[in-house]
């Protein structure tokens, strides 16, 4: 993990960190949130089994940065407004 980023992040400060690195192109804390909630297989905190603890700072549940980036930097793009489209495959022209 770089120097330049925060051990842990929340879930405002998370959401900032993945538009500015481009991994989303629009993320907002209550954006993980609903995920965190929707519980879906690629999410890696919370108290289930194989799962990654949130780790408390007072009240506020914080998640370790490089566990945090890699689930966005791997599988499908997230983030938005609604699912994106994938792009098409571009279909190379017929050789003459």
């Amino acid at each position: 993990m770089s120097d330049d980023l925060p051990p842990f992040v929340t879930f405002t400060t998370g959401a900032e960190l993945l538009v500015e690195l481009g991994l989303v192109d629009e993320m907002t804390p209550e954006g993980l949130r609903y995920h965190a909630r929707a519980k879906p297989a690629w999410w890696r905190f919370g108290d289930e089994p194989g799962q990654m603890p949130y780790v408390m700072a007072g009240r506020t549940r914080t998640m370790e940065t490089g566990i945090f980036l890699a689930m966005f930097k791997e599988g499908p793009r997230r983030g938005g407004i609604g699912n994106k489209p994938q792009p098409k495959g571009r279909k190379e022209p017929p050789e003459s």
